[in-house]
C-alpha cells in the first residue's frame, strides 16, 4: 500500500516535510541576509501558489522592511496576501469558494474543513472584504500556535495536525494537483465544492508525473510483497517466456542448418 507520506511525495509533499522556515526574532543585517532571502522565496512561493512571479509583481518595499526588521514574516505574509499580485489572481478572477479555498491553503496551510468554514469566511469577505478575510487568518490562535510571528507558512495537512480530521489530507491533494502546477495554473472554479458540500473526501487522484508502480498499489499486497497467486502467475509466465524464446532459436538454427 502507498503511505500517505509516499503519496504526498507525489504532490511535491517532501518540500512540507523539510525543516520549517523560521527566522530569529530581531534579525537585521546581513549577518543573516541568507536566511532572510531564504524567507522570503519561501514565502512567494507558498503565498503565490507556486506561480512565477515576474520582478516587477515582487513587493520590494515589503522585502526591504522585512530585511531591515521593521517586519515581522507575519506582517510580511500579511502584505503579500493583499497584494496587487494576489487580488488579480487568487480574488478577483476566482470564484468565491475557490478564493476561501486558497486564502486557507496559502494562509493556514490547508484546506477548510467544512462547509460551514467556507460559508462563514465568504460572509467575512462579503461584508467587509478580501482584507478583512486575511486578517481574520493572519490573527487567529491556529495561525500564531502555527506559525506565530516569525514562521513561513507551508502546508501542513500533509501530516496529521490536531483537530484535523482525515479528510484533510484528501483534500490538500485536490487542491494541490502536483508539484509542477500553480494555483493560477489549476484554474479559477472550486476544487472542494462537493467534497465539503457532501461531508466527504474524495478520492486521491495521482498527478500524471508521479512516479507510482503498480506493485505498490494494491490493496491486497502487504509489507510490498504480493500475493502468492501473483508470485505463481509470474513464474509461470516467466517460464513459458523462456520456453518460447528456446522454441524460436532452435527452429531458426535449425533453418539456417537445413539452408
Amino acid at each position: 500500500m502507498l503511505s500517505s507520506t509516499s503519496i504526498a511525495t507525489q504532490f511535491g509533499g517532501e518540500r512540507e516535510t523539510e525543516q520549517p522556515i523560521t527566522l530569529r526574532a530581531g534579525h537585521k543585517g546581513a549577518a543573516e541576509s541568507a536566511e532572510i532571502e531564504s524567507a522570503i522565496d519561501a514565502a512567494y512561493r507558498h503565498v503565490y501558489g507556486n506561480g512565477h512571479v515576474m520582478d516587477h509583481e515582487r513587493s520590494v518595499s515589503l522585502e526591504a522592511e522585512l530585511r531591515d526588521g521593521r517586519l515581522t514574516i507575519r506582517e510580511f505574509i500579511r502584505g503579500l496576501a493583499k497584494s496587487d499580485f494576489y487580488r488579480k489572481n487568487f480574488y478577483s478572477c476566482c470564484s468565491p469558494q475557490r478564493t476561501i479555498e486558497l486564502d486557507f491553503k496559502h494562509l493556514l496551510g490547508r484546506p477548510p474543513h467544512d462547509q460551514g468554514e467556507v460559508s462563514a469566511s465568504i460572509q467575512i469577505q462579503a461584508s467587509q472584504g478580501h482584507d478583512a478575510l486575511v486578517d481574520s487568518l493572519i490573527d487567529s490562535e491556529e495561525y500564531n500556535k502555527a506559525f506565530g510571528d516569525h514562521g513561513v507558512p507551508f502546508m501542513r495537512s500533509w501530516q496529521s495536525q490536531p483537530g484535523s480530521a482525515q479528510s484533510a489530507f484528501n483534500r490538500t491533494a485536490a487542491v494541490s494537483l502536483g508539484y509542477a502546477f500553480s494555483d493560477k495554473a489549476i484554474g479559477t472554479g472550486s476544487r472542494l465544492g462537493s467534497q465539503l458540500a457532501s461531508g466527504r473526501a474524495g478520492r486521491i487522484a495521482l498527478p500524471t508525473s508521479a512516479e507510482v508502480q503498480w506493485m505498490r498499489v494494491s490493496s491486497s499486497w502487504r509489507g510490498n510483497q504480493p500475493p502468492k497467486w501473483a508470485t505463481r502467475f509470474a513464474t509461470v509466465f516467466v517460464v513459458a517466456g523462456v520456453i518460447e524464446v528456446s522454441r524460436l532459436v532452435v527452429t531458426v538454427a535449425y533453418s539456417a542448418l537445413s539452408s
